[in-house]
């Protein structure tokens, strides 16, 4: 119901309808005074309405984003984007075909925190970005429609993508586990290998203690992300090379000040669909998080799992293929 809860808030948008297979959903939905339907084919060919966003199994996406393109709605998609890369990239064509606005719901580039680390990284302040390291765990009902890197990795690898400014990693690695016995990883460690960077995600839905750790280690400086309560922690310290004049440099360890932010407190999901519909008055197709970003969180996925099954590095190309 978050969806519905924001429409609802945001003065650029009029809350229309709301659609869902659960009638004790829809009854959560009553105070917004939306037409409440179990049909949502009742949604995307009423022509009363604009845009749709489609928060359903990871199964459905590419189905009903289909249909709703195709009834001429600008469309925003929960994360998983699709299930296959090749449903994606039908997506993409559709909506640049028909000139419509095709978002996917990559929250975390709406991040206060993340994009604080993004922009003091383009500004040199961490200077060369040795690793980024991030953990997503904690126990909660598998998903059946999707494993641990469709459900989690894809806003992990996304996130490392977004704040080093690189469409795709060079390289994919993967390990993954199966301890539930059953046809999707229950847990996953993923390393990317940038141009000049490494990223580590660790995602899984077994660990008794919830976990969210996002650590970047830098140059210059590192910093200890928590995207939980929206603060930071950089620290000086570090390893440096240090000059001496007999035989040249040798490496010392560097103990110094650390520092706490605290950035904005702004609703990443607030922000995101705000900006989509920012995007459907402004006619913006290509976007910030457009079908081709969630695109290519598809193909990185395919690439770990690929990776994982064959127990080999997966090399993509500039544009995302696999090789």
């Amino acid at each position: 119901m978050n969806h519905v809860r924001i429409y609802s808030e945001i003065e650029e948008a009029e809350l229309k309808a709301v659609s869902d297979i659960n009638n004790e959903n829809l009854k959560l939905a009553e105070p917004y005074n939306a037409r409440l339907t179990t049909d949502y084919k009742e949604v995307i060919n009423s022509p009363e309405i604009d845009a749709v966003s489609i928060c359903v199994p990871a199964s459905l996406h590419y189905k009903i984003a289909k249909e709703a393109l195709e009834a001429g709605k600008h469309v925003l998609v929960e994360k998983p984007f699709v299930m296959t890369s090749s449903q994606g990239k039908e997506l993409v064509d559709i909506a640049e075909e028909k000139s419509l606005v095709l978002a996917v719901g990559q929250v975390f580039r709406f991040d206060p925190t993340v994009n604080y680390i993004r922009e003091e990284i383009k500004k040199g302040n961490f200077g060369r970005v040795y690793y980024i390291s991030l953990s997503r765990l904690g126990l909660k009902n598998p998903r059946e429609d999707i494993g641990a890197i469709f459900n989690y990795a894809v806003h992990d690898m996304d996130i490392m993508c977004y704040i080093l400014d690189e469409p795709f990693p060079e390289e994919i690695t993967a390990t993954i586990s199966h301890p539930l016995k059953r046809k999707f990883e229950d847990h996953a460690v993923v390393s990317l290998r940038f141009s000049n960077s490494i990223g580590y995600a660790q995602v899984g839905w077994l660990t008794p203690k919830k976990l969210r750790e996002f650590w970047l280690v830098g140059e210059k400086r590192s910093a200890s992300i928590n995207p939980i309560d929206f603060s930071i922690e950089i620290f000086n310290s570090g390893i440096f090379p240090k000059y001496k004049n007999w035989d040249g440099f040798r490496l010392i360890t560097k103990e110094g000040s650390s520092t706490k932010l605290s950035t904005e407190k702004k609703e990443p999901l607030k922000e995101e669909l705000k900006y989509f519909i920012d995007c459907i008055k402004n006619k913006r197709i290509k976007h910030l998080i457009d079908g081709n970003v969630g695109l290519r969180t598809i193909e990185m996925a395919e690439a770990a799992l690929k990776a994982a099954e064959e127990k080999r590095t997966v090399v993509l190309n500039k544009n995302g293929n696999k090789v």
